[in-house]
């Protein structure tokens, strides 16, 4: 639900996940059994889940060093933890097929961002989404020995652009993005794809009509309405115009995933949340192109940087193997010398 809490313990180490927290006693007390580490307030909460795991004892140990040491502690935490919502929506999904519950759904680091590692320690705070943890905007260093607030945009830039009249799909792109930072690796598919088809669409006839007149144009248009392989085509052929062959193969596979997603119930889970950023990354593109405005192209492609700060990154791979969760050395060819980043499982 909107409200969770999930323990990972194990005789060495134990992890807690912590969902969006309620500060509303009007439902009554948390009824927990389980004494809070400290940092944590009792609050209600609908769920606790315990899950017995295990990780690479050398880690504990390495967040108490200072430098490059406890740095490389914290990614491999942050592997660690993360990995770990695998394990979690396995079981959502069993609960949602076992009761037909209505409200809970699937997991992500943007519904469980904070995770406290080894409570019996005091805890070692670890996050998954650095922008869910901000209380307020960061400062930044503008290279002048300046400071200033993030900001994207003044007030009076908003109000010059309160005019701005979307193109065809552009809120199906930008829900495309946001739906990849909440999580929604599948919804991001199927919005990119829409965007670039409803721009499609809205380019077509006005070539029609250059082509063939008003009225053939408007017989024309509402007979491939819903054939979307033949109104890119057909774009393409009035237009004249030639999508580079990387872009083109790059939206044939994203039109096959979502296809897939659509018609086969294809799901695009945490790991393998590669496959939507790349559709979507070459999505914008390819929109980009289509809609041939550099002004727009330079706004989403500008500053991307400045944009993502506060976005999950992950630096280690990590995966849950038979004998549990496995975090990747970052130098697999290295010999182990006792560093955390060495391969470890457990």
């Amino acid at each position: 639900r909107s409200s969770k809490k999930f323990i990972t313990r194990s005789g060495c180490i134990r992890v807690w996940a912590i969902g969006h927290r309620s500060n509303s006693n009007r439902h009554g007390s948390w009824r927990g059994k389980v004494d809070l580490p400290i940092g944590l307030v009792r609050g209600v909460h609908s769920t606790v889940l315990r899950i017995h795991s295990s990780c690479n004892s050398d880690v504990m140990t390495a967040m108490n060093a200072e430098g490059r040491r406890s740095n490389i502690g914290g990614w491999y935490l942050k592997a660690f933890c993360e990995t770990h919502l695998e394990v979690i929506n396995a079981l959502v999904r069993q609960y949602r097929l076992s009761t037909y519950d209505y409200f809970p759904f699937e997991v992500n680091p943007w519904d469980v961002p904070r995770w406290l590692v080894d409570p019996d320690s005091n805890g070692i705070t670890v996050s998954l989404l650095d922008y869910a943890q901000w209380d307020r905007k960061p400062v930044l260093d503008t290279g002048d020995g300046q400071y200033q607030e993030y900001r994207l945009i003044d007030p009076a830039e908003l109000q010059t652009a309160l005019v701005y009249q979307a193109s065809a799909g552009e809120f199906e792109l930008l829900d495309a993005l946001n739906f990849l930072e909440r999580g929604d690796y599948s919804g991001a598919v199927r919005r990119i794809t829409t965007a670039i088809e409803a721009l499609t669409s809205s380019l077509l006839l006005p070539q029609l009509i250059l082509k063939h007149g008003e009225t053939k144009a408007e017989r024309l248009f509402s007979d491939m309405r819903d054939q979307v392989t033949k109104q890119w085509q057909q774009y393409l052929a009035l237009s004249g115009r030639t999508l580079g062959e990387q872009l083109d193969t790059e939206l044939k596979a994203t039109r096959k995933l979502r296809h897939d997603i659509v018609h086969r119930g294809h799901r695009i889970s945490f790991r393998d949340r590669g496959q939507a950023h790349r559709s979507v990354d070459t999505g914008r593109w390819i929109y980009n192109w289509l809609e041939d405005s550099p002004s727009r192209s330079a706004l989403r492609e500008q500053r991307i940087g400045m944009r993502s700060l506060g976005r999950h990154f992950s630096l280690f791979n990590a995966e849950i193997t038979s004998t549990g969760v496995v975090v990747h050395s970052l130098y697999p060819n290295r010999p182990p010398e006792g560093d955390v980043s060495q391969h470890s499982e457990g």
